[in-house]
């Protein structure tokens, strides 16, 4: 495989993952996921979890596949049903954040501070897990790539969106 079908097999994964995670920044609401109910005390996921933050994250990472399938037809030949995939990448990454809020308020950890490496990491893995379930399974290079990718990615996009004022802390 050369150099550049690597990159765009990674992009091919890499794009609704983060559409999906950045999305409920842009596009919040202001319902709870969790209409401000606790469990064991403490809130299920946090009031900046929401409801429409949570649908547009699902919808934009979903409507990035369908873009890139219009404006890049051949991915459809290297990626059978890859508005499928794109979908279950942008269900997937929004789990995986929801996940780790669920578990961040278990051990105490509010809305906001930072916990290293599920913050930079809950997406893609929900995303991989989700898409590897019931879509396609990454190779082994892929998710590492994406693994590796996101540390970097991740941080700068996050300190862009706190110096746009879009999030109250660079993480």
């Amino acid at each position: 495989m050369d150099l550049v079908t690597a990159a765009i097999l990674l992009a091919l994964y890499l794009v609704p993952l983060y559409i999906a995670n950045a999305t409920p920044i842009l596009i919040h609401g202001k319902t709870p996921l969790d209409f401000n109910k606790k469990l064991w005390g403490k809130p299920i996921f946090g009031k900046g979890k929401t409801i429409i933050g949570a649908a547009s994250g699902i919808i934009a990472g979903a409507a990035s596949g369908a873009v890139i399938s219009i404006f890049i037809p051949f991915v459809l030949g290297v990626i059978p049903n890859y508005m499928f995939l794109a979908f279950m990448l942008g269900l997937g990454a929004i789990l995986g954040d929801l996940i780790k809020s669920f578990f961040k308020r278990r051990y105490g950890i509010k809305s906001g501070e930072k916990w290293d490496f599920a913050d930079q990491l809950d997406f893609v893995v929900g995303g991989i897990i989700l898409s590897a379930l019931f879509a396609r399974m990454p190779e082994w290079w892929i998710v590492l790539a994406l693994l590796i990718a996101t540390f970097f990615i991740h941080s700068a996009t996050n300190f862009a969106a706190y110096k746009l004022k879009l999030k109250k802390v660079p993480w």
